[in-house]
């Protein structure tokens, strides 16, 4: 299993968190092996898959899709079922929020709780990116013709524009674990009035704030759970902001559908077919 992570470019790190890029091989193994459960996650994305196609089950819509070789995915909130090919490569840049919206001017609120493939958002210069990609073996390479595309649409955007006080806030919310302020402190350390603030976030994140912070402290549990196998989850429900385990639970069951036991188990069963544990933050 081949893992790595890289950091955008300073000009980039304003709109996007990281680049990652995964290559497994899954030869052997059988279908439902080759099942990752991904719950809901805070970071929006943009997916590029240069070899065998991916299908994907999505709880929320109840069937089966097969993914281009390049996805937008918006803000989600039910759980999928990533089922993969026999040789799975799979490159991304995950965005702050807001990033995704502000950068390439995808109408986030419009793909909420689905995907869409990236050419009809982005047009036919992502086709570009798709065709270097399925030509090299290179990971450096790959990572690097990503950045290039995105470094692209950075000098599109006008440099004249100021930017706002929400659009400096939204990329502090997932590192400082702001979402668990009131939404009158939020809105005014961004300089708006309650519904000015939740108008904006709706905007560019594609969901309302509230349920945005469920899913930051949903995601919060289940990476730290990760992290430490040996805390009991209580523990982790006290850590993350939950009042008690039955709230954690609450959570789990809406966003993924099972209870937290459950879905760790099924996160384990596929590390190990992989290769190991994933990054905590391998939400892919």
């Amino acid at each position: 299993m081949v893992l790595r992570f890289q950091q955008p470019a300073p000009s980039l790190r304003p709109y996007v968190q990281h680049y990652m890029l995964v290559h497994v091989r899954y030869d052997g193994f059988t279908p439902a092996q080759a099942v990752k459960p991904m719950p809901p996650a805070p970071q929006q994305w943009l997916y590029f898959y240069p070899r065998d196609e991916m299908r994907t089950f999505h709880y929320g819509q109840g069937r089966e899709i097969r993914s281009p070789r390049s996805i937008v995915v918006g803000p989600q909130v039910s759980r999928v079922d990533l089922r993969f090919p026999p040789d799975h490569l799979m490159v991304c840049a995950a965005f702050w929020p807001g990033g995704l919206h502000r950068l390439l001017g995808v109408p986030v609120k419009e793909l909420f709780d689905f995907s869409v493939e990236s050419r009809a958002l982005l047009g036919p210069a992502i086709t570009e990116v798709e065709d270097r990609l399925a030509e090299t073996t290179d990971y450096p390479t790959m990572l690097a013709v990503v950045e290039s595309y995105l470094l692209r649409a950075l000098r599109r955007l006008p440099t004249h524009a100021p930017k706002r006080p929400l659009d400096r806030l939204l990329p502090t919310l997932l590192p400082a674990g702001r979402t668990t302020a009131s939404l009158d402190h939020l809105a005014a350390d961004a300089c708006l009035s309650p519904r000015q603030f939740e108008r904006g976030f709706f905007e560019r994140v594609g969901m309302a704030p509230k349920l945005y912070a469920r899913i930051v402290r949903f995601d919060r549990a289940f990476r730290l759970k990760e992290r430490r196998p040996g805390l009991d989850w209580l523990a982790v429900a006290v850590q993350t902001g939950y009042y008690d385990y039955r709230h954690l639970v609450r959570d789990f069951k809406e966003f993924a559908g099972v209870t937290p036991p459950q879905l760790l188990a099924a996160e384990t069963a596929h590390s190990r077919v992989a290769g190991g544990r994933a990054h905590p933050l391998a939400a892919y």
